[in-house]
């Protein structure tokens, strides 16, 4: 007999905190997405053709903000620092309204800048490392003012907006300091001439090698991630609750909207990581020999080399994202070297909408109202496009 807690997901009480199991069979999504428009091309106007996306968003009517910079040769493409960079901004129908920012020393200009958001309102926030703060522009473009970052905090690429605005969300790296427990996402205000940060969730930290690196990179030795090892992954809903994946299971952990960093609820799925074999490890260390001979060539200074350690299993997701809807995409990954799997929708009250199959669709690299979602695409001269197309109500649900 199937029951209904059966068709909704297994919800078990666990004191205060609620886990919900889904369930065990994918139910297929059909990826017909309405497309709207694309900008970008290979010869045109200035605004029409883009050296390196590196971020995109969206404001609240709809309209598309293209972070496009230019990137030192060799750079590791999971390391998106340009070193000057121009917003561009497209209305809801792909016609270009203004673009802003340039590389330079003074306000409104950048050096090296690292993270990018836009909030809903249409305000940008561009992280500056050499200044080492962020800047504010309003939702025409022009500058407002600098927020500088607080000391003990590093320049992440890795920032989000709050939904509700004002703040911004990044995680306080954890890596190369010693005596952690856990790996913080932070909330940080915008309101003074310096971030203030609270805690809003606390994700789990994997024990690191340490690594006697003295000889080999020049100093002492240093805590070192293992290989593969999970990543803390995370979003925020629009009523601020955090949904956050830190282990190499399939388990959502989500925080409310009140900033206490205590799990509310869990979602799980019988899906189990696959064990790191020999062949894995073998196609990391070719993928680094090509990266390293490719940084060499561009006149990156290396390193060095150093032993390292891989963890023992990879991580069943492998990306997650928050819709303006509340709904969560969890990207789940498709062995090594890493490739596209299929992406489970899901609610945070734990309902299961469905599964889009592995290569039907990518996840989007930004979300925005009313469905809207945008993708980075490559031709086969590596010309970059920015497809906005709507989601189709099955996913919005």
């Amino acid at each position: 007999m199937i029951t209904l807690a059966a068709l909704a997901g297994l919800v078990v009480p666990l004191g205060a905190q609620e886990v919900i199991e889904l369930p065990a069979e994918d139910r297929y999504l059909e990826a017909k997405f309405e497309e709207l428009f694309r900008v970008g091309k290979s010869i045109g106007e200035p605004w029409e053709t883009f050296t390196t996306i590196v971020r995109l968003g969206f404001d609240e009517v709809g309209n598309l903000y293209v972070f496009d910079g230019v990137i030192r040769a060799g750079m590791p493409a999971e390391i998106p620092m340009p070193t000057s960079l121009r917003v561009l901004v497209f209305d809801p129908t792909g016609g270009f309204l203004r673009e802003f920012g340039r590389m330079g020393e003074g306000p409104g200009e950048f050096n090296w800048p690292w993270g990018y958001v836009v909030m809903r309102d249409g305000t940008t926030v561009v992280g500056e490392s050499r200044q080492a703060a962020w800047q504010i522009f309003d939702p025409a473009g022009n500058f407002v003012r600098m927020v500088r970052k607080p000391d003990d905090l590093q320049m992440l690429t890795d920032i989000q907006g709050d939904p509700r605005g004002g703040h911004l969300l990044t995680l306080r790296s954890a890596r190369n300091t010693r005596g952690w427990t856990s790996q913080p996402i932070l909330r940080m205000s915008l309101a003074g001439d310096v971030a203030e940060m609270e805690t809003i969730a606390e994700g789990w930290l994997p024990e690191s090698t340490v690594l006697d690196a003295t000889r080999t990179m020049g100093f002492g030795s240093m805590s070192m991630p293992a290989i593969l090892e999970p990543e803390l992954l995370y979003g925020m809903l629009p009523d601020g609750t955090v949904v956050f994946s830190d282990s190499s299971t399939y388990k959502l952990k989500l925080t409310p909207p009140d900033g206490r960093t205590h799990v509310e609820r869990v979602i799980t799925r019988s899906i189990y990581p696959q064990p790191v074999t020999a062949t894995m490890q073998e196609a990391w260390h070719e993928q680094q020999a090509a990266e390293l001979l490719r940084a060499e060539r561009a006149g990156w200074t290396s390193l060095g080399s150093f032993d390292v350690a891989f963890y023992p299993e990879l991580s069943v997701i492998r990306a997650l994202a928050a819709t303006w809807e509340g709904r969560i995409w969890v990207q789940r990954r498709d062995g090594f070297p890493e490739a596209d799997g299929a992406i489970d929708v899901v609610s945070p009250s734990g309902e299961y909408a469905g599964t889009f199959p592995a290569g039907s669709i990518a996840l989007p690299d930004a979300f925005g109202p009313d469905g809207l979602a945008a993708f980075i695409e490559k031709d086969e001269m590596d010309v970059e496009t920015v497809v906005v197309k709507r989601l189709p109500q099955s996913a919005r649900r």
